[in-house]
């Protein structure tokens, strides 16, 4: 289960509560913009959790996958939906043609080559000899929606799930990679103030950040969670990855949860007088 969020606006609330998440949508309507990447949002399975368990979120389990989200649309809705992105396009290219038309014209009247009492078919003349108006379309910009017009359809959503039931469906789906302890970590680093992105290209569960990723640098590389006492380390993973923690700057942490207390412990490991 991958949890996504399409609106704009609780992406903003949820940086505000330290879920940044990953922008994972691209922009095929725009192809020179597909450089950037756009929603969804895509969060990790202990962001859900600690939100729900939270009461901050709102949790709508989609029924079906994608593929068959769309293809179980109507034709008459799809028709719809067509007729609403082209209008919308269309709408957008008329603003921004006249915004550039009238830039056009103040920059001809600056350099003296009309003033106001230019008639408009002398401006059309004008136009058509400059191949102003290709310029201006070239130059148009598609506008992108921020929202997803086809996932705020309340039918492709199961209604009325319970809280416990949406709690038992999100901490079934994250026991079955037997790693319930490391969603523990995760809770107490949050609840410790520490903002967690995916820390895979660092070699690890989880990199912390002490705030917004925008404003801190990331000092910890968390790993799985492991039973300290009793279950052994890997040493060479546990070399390397000390090694590739202190050459981007960044703690090589792991940690458990002891059974007895319920309490949870972290252990830091450096590469000491490397780089």
């Amino acid at each position: 289960m991958s949890p996504l969020i399409f609106d704009m606006h609780d992406i903003q609330l949820l940086r505000k509560y330290g879920i940044c998440g990953v922008l994972s949508g691209t922009l095929p309507t725009a192809a020179q913009q597909n450089v950037f990447l756009s929603v969804p949002l895509r969060l990790m399975l202990e962001d859900v959790l600690w939100l729900h368990q939270n009461n901050l979120a709102d949790v709508k389990i989609i029924r079906k996958e994608g593929d068959e989200i769309i293809a179980g649309i109507t034709p008459e809705r799809g028709a719809k939906l067509a007729k609403l992105v082209e209008d919308r396009l269309t709408k957008s290219f008329d603003y921004q043609t006249k915004f550039k038309k009238d830039q056009h014209i103040a920059k001809l009247k600056k350099i003296g080559i009309i003033n106001d009492e230019t008639s408009v078919e002398e401006l059309q003349q004008l136009d058509k000899s400059n191949n102003n108006d290709q310029l201006i379309e070239s130059s148009l910009f598609i506008d992108i929606a921020d929202n997803s017009s086809i996932l705020k359809d309340d039918n492709i959503a199961l209604k009325g799930p319970s809280y416990d039931d949406i709690r038992n469906l999100l901490f079934k789906q994250y026991e079955r990679s037997e790693k319930m302890q490391t969603y523990f970590l995760y809770k107490e680093l949050r609840d410790q103030g520490y903002v967690l992105s995916p820390g895979g290209r660092f070699g690890g569960k989880f990199i912390a950040y002490p705030g917004d990723p925008l404003r801190f640098h990331s000092h910890l590389t968390i790993q799985e969670a492991i039973d300290y006492r009793s279950e052994p380390i890997d040493l060479i993973s546990m070399i390397s990855g000390a090694r590739l923690g202190t050459t981007v700057k960044k703690l090589w942490v792991i940690g458990g949860v002891e059974e007895e207390t319920g309490s949870t412990h972290f252990f830091s490991v450096e590469w000491a007088g490397f780089g």
